[in-house]
């Protein structure tokens, strides 16, 4: 479908450079906004979201014939290039399918003039497909016309989430307000939500993510004391009530303590022999393992903290190149098909330039995972990094991730200079 796009529009629009005249035979340029219909139904909690998560992304052209997608959540921005088009021959319509390899799941649609409908699938869930729609030009997230606040949320929540269940779990928010705009995340014991955004609506907060895994829709009250109470929803299958109190001396250095979670139940070294993707045995006593240091990242292709872990680590190999130590990645995956785990493994570790094997552990299931890891006290949360001694005894173990939408970030690569100077000792 051909586009006529003037110099002036793509101003607005465009990061990359084109000139007056140019031509576009795909989606049009720009800002867009997507839904994901999480939910129809009526919720007690009187969801004026509706059950539907809005994000924002932008379509950026190359060329005048290819383009890719940005995703647009908080301060991240998520570049998305696995991108084809085409007719479906039953309708005739344009077609487009928006792939994130990385977490095995796809958007798939039909487009014409400046709306796209269709769904979000992801294939390591069986008839998991969320109805999916965008319009081109749209720039605000929940409102395009915000009420006017009714507190300032900006600070430390003191937060408990499923408050409807006999063990409400402990949270810690951390908002940042600028008018209606808000941003923020959560953090557990063992990780993070990632950057959510969203809008203080009148006496209503609101906050999203989608980032190719992630589906995750926050809406809460602000009460006439100050504090909320609220519905959370993750993809279709999860929902949840929570409830929170600002309490701005609550940090996340005092909230948990990923050292203390996960434990060895021997003083054994710790053994661990699984076969690569490519049918080689790698055992951590042999090869280029063998008298050297080195981390077991305990993680999953499926995990977006665990990418956020993996870039992290990406990041510090590139600063030291020759580090003293080696990597290797256990991925437990949410496909039992050994085939179909290591062909996502072999996506994951191609599309992020992994250069330490990965391995194949089994299912993701916790219970499962100690099966291949049993000298550990229990598998807790994804990811999980076990730092170990030339001798293979172990020297920490450090549960979960807080990536860098979170206060836990900056003190995490602190502490992870100090393990490694401990993991090198003689």
């Amino acid at each position: 479908m051909i586009r006529l796009c003037i110099l002036a529009v793509l101003l607005s629009g465009l990061s990359s450079c084109l000139t007056f005249g140019e031509t576009f035979e795909k989606i049009p340029p720009g800002i867009w906004r997507g839904v994901l219909i999480l939910s129809n139904e009526k919720d007690g909690f009187d969801e004026q979201s509706g059950g539907e998560l809005p994000f924002n992304f932008e379509v950026v052209y190359d060329q005048p014939d290819s383009f890719h997608i940005i995703l647009h959540n908080g301060k991240e921005r998520i570049e998305v290039r696995d991108i084809s088009m085409g007719v479906d021959r039953r309708t005739a319509r344009d077609t487009i399918r928006i792939e994130f390899p990385i977490y095995d799941s796809y958007i798939t649609a039909q487009y014409e003039e400046d709306a796209i409908e269709g769904f979000w699938v992801v294939n390591s869930k069986e008839n998991y497909r969320i109805p999916f729609r965008a319009l081109h030009g749209q720039d605000y997230r929940f409102f395009q016309l915000p009420e006017t606040p009714k507190a300032n949320l900006t600070g430390q929540w003191d937060a408990q989430f499923e408050v409807d269940t006999e063990n409400p779990e402990p949270k810690l928010g951390e908002f940042k307000q600028e008018g209606n705009h808000l941003r923020g995340t959560f953090l557990s014991n063992t990780g993070d939500y990632r950057f959510l955004e969203g809008a203080v609506h009148g006496d209503r907060l609101f906050l999203s993510v989608f980032d190719g895994s992630h589906a995750f829709l926050f809406e809460a009250k602000v009460m006439d004391d100050g504090s909320l109470t609220g519905i959370f929803r993750s993809g279709k299958h999860y929902k949840t009530y929570w409830t929170a109190t600002r309490n701005d001396s609550l940090t996340a250095e005092n909230f948990s303590n990923p050292l203390a979670l996960t434990q060895m139940v021997s003083d054994k070294p710790f053994s661990l022999s699984l076969l690569d993707p490519q049918g080689n045995s790698i055992d951590i006593s042999k090869g280029q393992f063998e008298g050297r240091p080195k981390i077991i990242q305990v993680m999953g292709t499926w995990c977006p903290n665990c990418k956020d872990e993996t870039r992290f680590l990406l990041d510090y190999l590139a600063q030291h190149p020759d580090p003293g130590f080696e990597i290797l990645g256990v991925a437990f995956e949410r496909y039992r098909d050994t085939l179909k785990a290591n062909q996502a493994i072999k996506t994951y570790r191609s599309k992020l330039n992994i250069p330490y094997p990965v391995v194949f552990g089994g299912s993701s299931n916790k219970a499962e995972a100690l099966k291949t890891l049993p000298m550990l006290n229990e598998v807790i949360a994804y990811p999980t990094m076990i730092f170990l001694d030339r001798y293979n005894q172990v020297v920490a173990i450090h549960t979960g991730f807080s990536g860098p939408a979170t206060s836990a970030y900056d003190a995490f690569t602190k502490e992870f200079d100090q393990l490694v100077s401990q993991m090198l000792s003689p």
